[in-house]
This record gives C-alpha cells, sequence and structure tokens, in this order.
C-alpha cells in the first residue's frame, strides 16, 4: 500500500477543511496516511501566508522536507503570496491554492475522482482543532473574497469568492443532522456576500439553515460588515434567533478615514445600530469582530475611537497588529507606517482596554497565545450567556 505523509499546519478553517478533503482522496484510493515522512511514497507539505508568522513557519517546514527529494510537494497560499521564497527552498513541485484541481493528477487513473470526494465538516487530525469537539462541525460555503482590502494577503492566495451550491450545503447539514451535530459552523474565508455569483444570498441560505431543523445551533463566521448594508432588514429577524449562539463580524477599524485607506466600506453606524438590535431579542450569541492596530498613519485617538466601539458592542475582539506585506497595494503607505515596536505597543494597549472594559482580547494566530485557552474562554462565555437566559 503507498503512502502519504501530511506535515502539520496553521492554515485558516477553508483550508484544513480542504486539507481533510484531500487527505480522503487519497484514502479513498487506497492509500495509508503515515506520520513518519521518511516511510511515505509522497510528501505533502501545506503553507499558510495569512501572518508572517505562519508564512516562516510554512517556509522553515517546507525546507526541512527537502532531504525527501522529488516526493515533497508544496501547496497552498505562500506559492501565491510568496513564490520567491518558497522558491529559495523548495526546487520540487508545487501547488497553489488557486490550482486546486491539480490535486487530482497526483494519483494516476484513481477509482474515486477528487470531484466525487464530499467536503468534509472535520479537519485531519484531532491536533488540527483548538478545541476537539465532533459535536461541533464546520461547514465552508464559499472559497474565496468578494472584497479587495489592500494589506490582505488572503486575496491574492484565495481568489474571487465562489459560491457553493445551496443544495450541497443544505444536503451536507441533512447528514449532520443525523449524525446528532449540535453547532453548525457556517464558514469561508469571507461569508457575507455568499451566493451572488449562484443567484442566491446569504439570507437565503440561513433561513433554510435555520429552518430545516432545530436540532442544532449556527455560528456565523467571517461576515464581513458590509452583508449588513446589504441585507440589514433580512438579516436582522434571523440573527436575533436565539439559535445563533456566535457571530464574527471583523470590523478592523470604526475610522472612516482609515477605511477608506483600506479599501473597505465605511458601515461603523450602521453595525453598532444592526448589533444593539440583534442584542435586545438574542441575549446568548457572543458577538465578535477583529481590530488592525497600528495601520499607515493611524492616530490614537482612532485607535480609541475604535476601542470604545468595540467594548460597547462585542464580547470578544482580536487584536491584530499590522502587517506591511510585499507586493499588496498597501504598500504605497510605507512612508506612514510605524516601527513593529511602536505596533506591538499599540496592540498591547488595545488589548488591555478590552480586558478591563469587560470584553475578551486576544490576538489569534498572530501572537504567542494558547489557541485551545482561546477556544476555552470564548465557550465559558457562551456558557454563561446561556446560563444567564434560564
Amino acid at each position: 500500500m503507498s503512502l502519504v505523509y501530511f506535515s502539520d499546519d496553521d492554515m485558516c478553517t477553508t483550508k484544513k477543511l480542504e486539507m481533510r478533503r484531500i487527505q480522503d482522496f487519497f484514502r479513498l484510493n487506497s492509500w495509508d496516511v503515515t506520520r513518519d515522512p521518511d516511510k511515505a511514497d509522497m510528501v505533502i507539505c501545506p503553507t499558510c501566508s495569512g501572518w508572517e508568522k505562519l508564512e516562516q513557519k510554512s517556509l522553515e517546514t517546507l525546507k526541512g522536507l527537502q532531504y525527501l527529494g522529488d516526493k515533497v510537494i508544496a501547496l497552498g497560499c505562500v506559492i501565491d503570496v510568496n513564490p520567491d521564497s518558497v522558491r529559495q527552498v523548495h526546487a520540487g513541485r508545487c501547488i497553489a491554492s488557486l490550482q486546486l484541481d491539480k490535486i487530482a493528477e497526483l494519483i494516476p487513473n484513481p477509482k474515486v475522482k477528487f470531484e466525487e470526494v464530499p467536503e468534509p465538516s472535520v479537519f485531519r487530525t484531532k491536533e488540527d482543532y483548538r478545541l476537539y469537539d465532533l459535536t461541533k462541525r464546520f461547514v465552508n460555503i464559499a472559497n474565496g473574497c468578494s472584497f479587495a482590502c489592500n494589506y490582505c494577503p488572503h486575496k491574492v492566495g484565495l481568489g474571487p469568492r465562489v459560491s457553493r451550491a445551496e443544495g450541497r450545503i443544505m444536503k451536507q447539514i441533512e447528514g449532520l443532522v443525523a449524525e446528532g451535530v449540535r453547532i453548525v459552523v457556517l464558514t469561508g474565508m469571507e461569508t457575507a456576500f455568499y451566493g451572488l455569483d449562484i443567484k442566491t444570498d446569504y439570507p437565503n441560505l440561513l433561513k433554510k439553515v435555520l429552518d430545516f431543523s432545530n436540532s442544532y445551533e449556527v455560528h456565523v463566521s467571517q461576515f464581513h460588515p458590509a452583508g449588513i448594508l446589504k441585507y440589514y432588514d433580512r438579516l436582522l429577524p434571523l440573527l436575533q434567533n436565539e439559535r445563533l449562539t456566535d457571530i464574527q463580524i471583523p470590523i478592523q477599524t470604526t475610522s472612516d478615514r482609515l477605511l477608506k485607506l483600506m479599501n473597505r466600506p465605511p458601515v461603523t453606524d450602521k453595525i453598532g445600530e444592526f448589533l444593539r438590535e440583534v442584542k435586545k431579542k438574542n441575549q446568548v450569541a457572543v458577538l465578535r469582530t477583529d481590530i488592525m492596530v497600528g495601520f499607515p498613519s493611524e492616530t490614537m485617538e482612532e485607535l480609541d475611537e475604535t476601542l470604545k466601539f468595540v467594548t460597547e458592542v462585542f464580547d470578544e475582539v482580536a487584536v491584530y497588529g499590522f502587517e506591511m506585506r510585499k507586493g499588496l497595494a498597501v504598500e504605497k503607505l510605507m512612508d506612514q507606517s510605524f516601527s513593529k515596536e511602536e505596533i506591538e505597543r499599540r496592540v498591547a494597549y488595545g488589548a488591555k482596554i478590552v480586558e478591563a472594559r469587560g470584553a475578551m482580547a486576544h490576538g489569534g494566530q498572530q501572537a504567542d497565545v494558547s489557541l485551545i485557552e482561546i477556544e476555552k474562554r470564548k465557550q465559558a462565555m457562551r456558557d454563561a450567556k446561556k446560563k444567564g437566559m434560564k
């Protein structure tokens, strides 16, 4: 039997699900997975470019596998975002994120074609989870992103939004209900504009998910705030449903000036109004957001306004420090950028303010923190909200 080895990864949820599907492709074609790269007939090295820290870790892992020669195949976002760095450490085959169909070429004449492999709702290994809980499943509803934020490497790595067919999503959820799943996470790199490329939309999908069965909670993940403007009246009653127990809306900043520089729409006032209305009827939902600290030319007054807003509206705030990435449009603001030390100071300042005002703060994968502890704190927050409603 042929053996395939997958190196560890710190990829986003969307890509972790994709890696599970790739593993399933090998297994359905009579390959087995080994934990020993030296025994493998093929070595798969996933890469992530979400943050500099993750990109460097990916490159180090890829470099460390080079002694295995042409058995090593690099795949993932670093290949798209930073191809020069990949070429410096790896001379072998690469499959970029936007070339997923090339996975099918890894197994000649497969009995199960890659496009026939079902979309998974679980990750490859127990270690891929922050908190291992198979009663909580992830349903990827779209790949890529609808927007063009000028600082973000994700769009380079993942490309434009491509929505999954509504019928396929509902069929997957039907299977999860049969398994007794208690939480369904609707996820993707960006989910708010789901469906616009296939003549449907997010509110339509969310209503179908809620109406299908009342046996599970629903988590809304990676919902761009522009979706609130677009679907305000249709979305509000859906998010007021207390089966929506986790809602993530990354706002980055409340400054209209900075949002314009980021190439993001200024929607802060509507977000605040909307979420306050959500909380009037849905008091169990944990409301989460991301903010970006230290964006070029950011003033402390702008940061303080953002911190004031998020601590009044959200329960959890991911405080990220801006990273200047080569080749992105934001490079034109290089002369207005801050030192690494100043950005770190602002991140620490922001996190301290958030925690002092009663919300939860963390730096996610960008920081040297325990992601398990982050998830435990979030779960405790959800449990406390539910207990308070009894």
